[in-house]
């Protein structure tokens, strides 16, 4: 609909001029006068009017001729539109007219509208049409043809629009799972057609054309309707797989190959050009591929071999296709193989010590981000290296428990290097912790004596010895050793310490004077300072009179 305008005659024809409508009456609220594409003119007055005459008027002058009026109103939704066309006299000028719409309600008196009528030459898309059905995985394109047209509401002629019209079309496309909308424009040739390649990828959901970047004189149609253009999907295949390795390191890719098949009446036949994709997680509702390692089209015999890298610790290849309205099913069929992927860790905490009686114990946790547990138990191996680190061997075997904690304890060596290792597994890499290198000094009693060897009952009795330490491979006095006598009577299943204050001379001599008790056996045992091994002397069994 064109902007109201006044109108002037000369020489008999009747020509547009620019005016100023006079002010609608607004008993009814919200009128609106719309110019239909074929010259028919609608009102927005409620369908069950009871009369309503439009009139087109020469002018805006009081005393203006009617150009043209009906009274035969049909129902258009809503509102009414004038049955026929308007048909203006011969001769008359294109442009803008006023026009006046009478109308009365029920319960209400005669009432006036006045408005716009364009009579304007119509621009428009005619027919249009896919050159076929519906699309499919061989045949994903299609070409919509059209026409455009030229309305002459003078004469009521429809003829080609000019070459070079430009039309806009707009087409909703519904995909897996997701919809988009995609835009064109086409150009009409010299008759006034025109042709536009798709290839829409999924089902087309109507849409519309219309002629855009008109001329100032002429006036476009509505929009035309697309037509819908389905999209048929395969509905039938298969797929199969496999991978060059089922562990990897991370960053490192595998291999993989396969065949992809569709049923066709004649059975299953190879399906190439189609899209295979491994993914690590298994295929589900997605429209798109989710966590994608790799992919490529099939040849021609449905063969494929591509590069995937998988990056879980303990994780899948899912090979299948990738979403495709064209691939039926909301689960797309696919193939799994197992893989793992071996993940980095740290030892946190890791300690290992040495104790004063030889046994070396090493504790810590694998840690593995913020997760504090182990999906299975981790190995893990105690070694031990006696030549500086050039060779290893083994102390212990153990594994973590479900925290991921270990404790690996056994005897160890008085200088040696000791770590802890992890074997690869599945769920973590190979891994050695830091070298610890623990050693202590040797100790011994060389020489212990107890006089009398036949003490009476309480009586006095002499416990006396020589301690010693290695130092550089020699055995040395151990001057300023604090040693502990200890008693065990006889029936009697424990021992008893009787002073813990003896201590070796400069000389690493030793005496006390004890109280023989009773019989019994007496024992005199080191107690080993920091960087020093436990020692002990022999048990010497007492006869009391």
């Amino acid at each position: 609909m064109r902007a109201a305008a006044v109108f002037a005659l000369s020489a008999g024809v009747i020509a547009p001029a620019v005016i100023h409508a006079p002010a609608a009456h607004a008993d009814w609220t919200s009128i609106q006068g719309t110019t239909e594409d074929d010259g028919r003119y609608t009102v927005t007055l409620p369908s069950g009017a009871l009369w309503v005459k439009v009139s087109v008027l020469a002018s805006t002058a009081a005393d203006a001729p009617v150009l043209a009026s009906t009274e035969e109103v049909i129902p258009k939704g809503s509102w009414v539109t004038t049955k026929a066309p308007i048909t203006l006299p011969e001769g008359t000028a294109l442009g803008d007219y006023p026009v006046r719409v009478d109308y009365r309600l029920a319960g209400e008196t005669t009432k006036q509208w006045t408005g716009t009528y364009g009579h304007r030459t119509h621009i428009g898309v005619g027919k249009l049409a896919f050159d076929r059905s519906s699309t499919d995985w061989d045949h994903r394109g299609a070409v919509l043809t059209g026409t455009t047209t030229l309305w002459n509401p003078a004469t009521g002629e429809r003829t080609a629009a000019p070459e070079g019209t430009k039309v806009l079309v707009t087409m909703p496309v519904e995909g897996t799972g997701s919809s988009r909308t995609i835009s064109a424009v086409a150009v009409a040739g010299a008759d006034g057609g025109f042709s536009l390649p798709v290839t829409p990828n999924g089902s087309v959901q109507g849409g519309t054309a219309r002629v855009v970047e008109t001329a100032p004189d002429l006036d476009p149609d509505n929009a035309a309707t697309v037509p819908y253009l389905a999209a048929d999907a395969t509905l039938k295949y298969r797929i199969s797989s496999d991978v060059s390795k089922h562990r990897v390191l991370a960053s490192t890719d595998v291999r993989v190959t396969g065949r992809v098949e569709r049923l066709t009446p004649a059975g299953w036949k190879p399906f190439p050009g189609v899209p295979v994709v491994a993914t690590g997680v298994q295929p589900g509702y997605d429209d798109t591929a989710v966590n994608v390692l790799g992919g490529i089209n099939s040849a021609a015999d449905g063969s494929f071999s591509f590069l995937a890298r998988p990056y879980y610790s303990t994780a899948a290849v899912y090979t299948s296709l990738r979403p495709s309205p064209y691939f039926a099913g909301t689960v797309r069929p696919y193939d799994k193989n197992d893989i793992a992927v071996p993940q980095q860790f740290s030892f946190t905490p890791y300690k290992i010590t040495l104790d004063a009686y030889g046994k070396v114990t090493a504790t810590g946790r694998i840690a593995v981000g913020a997760s504090p547990y182990c999906d299975t138990p981790q190995p893990l191996v105690l070694q031990y290296s006696r030549d500086g680190g050039r060779t290893w061997g083994a102390l212990r075997w153990g594994t973590t428990d479900f925290y991921c904690n270990y404790t690996l304890s056994a005897w160890g060596y008085t200088d040696a290097r000791y770590r802890v290792v992890h074997p690869e597994t599945d769920q973590f890499v190979a891994k050695a912790a830091a070298i610890v290198r623990l050693a202590r000094n040797e100790t011994r009693f060389s020489a212990f004596t107890i006089s009398p060897t036949r003490p009476v009952v309480n009586g006095k009795m002499t416990v006396s010895g020589t301690v010693q330490r290695k130092l550089n491979g020699v055995w040395k006095p151990f001057p300023g050793a604090k040693l502990t006598l200890l008693f065990k009577p006889k029936g009697d299943p424990n021992w008893y310490w009787v002073t813990k204050s003896v201590t070796t001379n400069t000389s690493g001599n030793f005496s006390y004077r004890a109280t023989a008790y009773t019989d019994g056996s007496w024992v005199v045992i080191l107690q080993p300072p920091a960087g020093y091994f436990y020692s002990e002397t022999t048990v010497r069994y007492i006869d009391a009179r």
